[in-house]
């Protein structure tokens, strides 16, 4: 059988095929309270000593940011690639209109790799991130609900998934 991209060919595929998941990584929002939002990678692997626990928690720098749906780089979009890796979870903060982008290599201790100021998107007349999509280009597709002046009238907004420099706006 040809290597294949990452994720699977279908989401019946995914389901008979996929192993079960073990490790489960959850956006944790604290605004308001004075503390950062983080990132808090549980374990649920049932045959593990910390199974149902918070293993690893990853702050982000900025208070109120209001994390957000979390997406991939690389998704079952680029199956049939297999230079594609899903290595990378990008996180946009609704509040801040930041973009965080987290290095999952190493799955149970995830790092900070890249964080994209609220500039990158309002110089590009856009804000408030919302939902990451992967795109089978091998972009990344974030949709906003803000224009740069955090009008309610939100757009798309692509990115390189290995450098996550921006690559255009969809709509105007």
């Amino acid at each position: 059988m040809a290597q294949k991209g990452p994720g699977y060919a279908s989401p019946l595929s995914a389901m008979r095929d996929g192993p079960r998941e073990k490790i489960l990584w959850l956006p944790c929002i604290r605004t308001g309270t004075g503390k950062p939002d983080y990132l808090a990678t549980v374990d649920v692997d049932p045959t593990s000593p910390t199974y149902c626990q918070i293993i690893h928690r990853l702050e982000v720098p900025y208070l109120d940011d209001e994390i957000h749906h979390t997406g991939w780089n690389t998704c079952s979009s680029c199956y049939d690639d297999p230079t594609r890796v899903r290595n990378r979870l990008v996180m946009p903060a609704l509040g801040s209109s930041r973009v965080y982008v987290i290095d999952i290599s190493d799955e149970k201790k995830p790092k900070m790799h890249k964080i994209l100021e609220p500039e990158v998107l309002k110089s590009n007349g856009v804000s408030h991130p919302h939902t990451t999509h992967c795109l089978p280009n091998g972009q990344v597709m974030m949709s906003t609900l803000g224009d740069a002046n955090g009008n309610g009238k939100g757009s798309f907004i692509t990115f390189d998934s290995f450098t996550f420099e921006h690559t255009g706006r969809l709509y105007r």
